[in-house]
């Protein structure tokens, strides 16, 4: 099944939700602690699906000890769940290099809304997360599931976003506007529009969280180059997982699009639910029923039918896939059991078998 190489620090796994991209990503993060690394498997996604993959209760934004199964060879499993206000406080404290700063942004009730109810603060939090659990000396690979495909594009977006926003005309049009500035006075106009509308309390709030924002613009810059070179470099690996279907396809086409769009290299596909072990054992011999199902064998012989059509059309669209992507592939099993604990994980994803575009 599909290892990461040992210089990998940083994996992403990819792609649209309901195909069991968190169950992948916990699985991938125990494949590799079994070989005797030390991995923090980090989700982002608000569905709080990683705790039930790993047979947890409680995944909190502080990483918690992941039980590996006996036969481990010294390697260590550790799972977060990001909370967006606990992480979107480390953004301000690192960019500010100064607890005074810092603390008036916190306090400031434009950044405490924003904080906990804006999505694309999520994304912002999750790459902080990232690049800081990147960096912790007690982790050799960090694997991030991601939200579902237009949120994990948010997230690699993210970094640079918020130096745009700060960059932009309109944020110092704001902030500088007065009523002696002819030049901007459209910007104290707007002003004394909001206070008319909003209240006086909120525009200097308002203008307050700007101001202090704007500040730590340097800050937020070079983390944003941080993380886009880390993305860029050998170390980091993005893994698409998605199912074999057409409409599986079909969006995993649009998810390596934007990947490619943005200079990043896609390392892997994962196709899950790609077939079902017990057929392609019965598809190549005779079943044999017995007396007590013989009124029901021409049935269940056409489901069998049924189910092959489907995992050869299944196949043939990841062979596809493969060859116009030029991007190594992985197809895994319908699970038989719920996977909730590290050896149902461990088990399902040994039976991974790779895609060969020109067999």
């Amino acid at each position: 099944m599909i290892e990461l190489p040992d210089d990998c620090r940083l994996a992403f796994c990819v792609g649209v939700g309901g195909v069991g991209k968190t169950t992948f990503a916990a699985a991938l993060a125990l494949r590799e602690a079994l070989r005797g690394r030390s991995v923090l498997v980090l989700t982002a996604d608000p569905a709080r699906r990683l705790a039930d993959a790993l047979g947890i209760y409680g995944l909190r934004d502080t990483p918690s000890d992941i039980p590996l199964p006996s036969h481990a060879p010294g390697g260590e499993l550790h799972a977060a769940m990001l909370e967006t206000k606990a992480s979107a406080d480390e953004i301000i404290r690192h960019a500010a290099n100064d607890a005074g700063r810092a603390q008036r942004v916190l306090d400031n009730r434009i950044y405490q809304a924003f904080s906990n109810t804006l999505a694309r603060s999520h994304a912002y939090a999750a790459m902080e997360r990232v690049h800081d659990a990147v960096h912790d000396s007690r982790y050799d690979l960090v694997v991030v599931d991601t939200p579902p495909a237009q949120s994990s594009i948010e997230i690699l977006d993210a970094p640079a976003r918020l130096v745009s926003f700060l960059d932009q005309r309109v944020v110092r049009w704001f902030l500088q506007a007065s009523d002696d500035s002819p030049g901007l006075r459209g910007g104290a106009m707007a002003q004394r529009l909001l206070r008319a509308v909003a209240g006086a309390s909120l525009v200097s709030a308002l203008t307050e969280f700007l101001t202090e924002m704007a500040f730590l613009r340097e800050g937020f810059a070079e983390r944003a180059r941080e993380v886009r070179d880390l993305m860029r470099s050998s170390s980091a690996r993005f893994v698409l997982v998605s199912s074999a279907d057409t409409v599986g396809i079909e969006a995993a086409k649009s998810v390596a699009a934007e990947i490619a769009s943005r200079d990043l290299e896609l390392a892997h596909v994962v196709f899950n639910r790609a077939f079902v072990p017990e057929v392609g054992r019965a598809a190549h011999a005779p079943v044999t029923y017995p007396d007590s199902l013989a009124a029901l064998a021409p049935k269940l012989e056409q489901m069998r039918a049924i189910l092959t059509q489907e995992e050869q059309q299944k196949r043939s669209n990841m062979v596809a896939f493969c060859r116009e992507q030029e991007v190594p592939a992985w197809s895994l099993p319908e699970a038989t059991r719920p996977l909730a604990d590290s050896s149902a994980l461990a088990a399902w994803i040994d039976q991974g078998r790779q895609v060969e575009p020109f067999a």
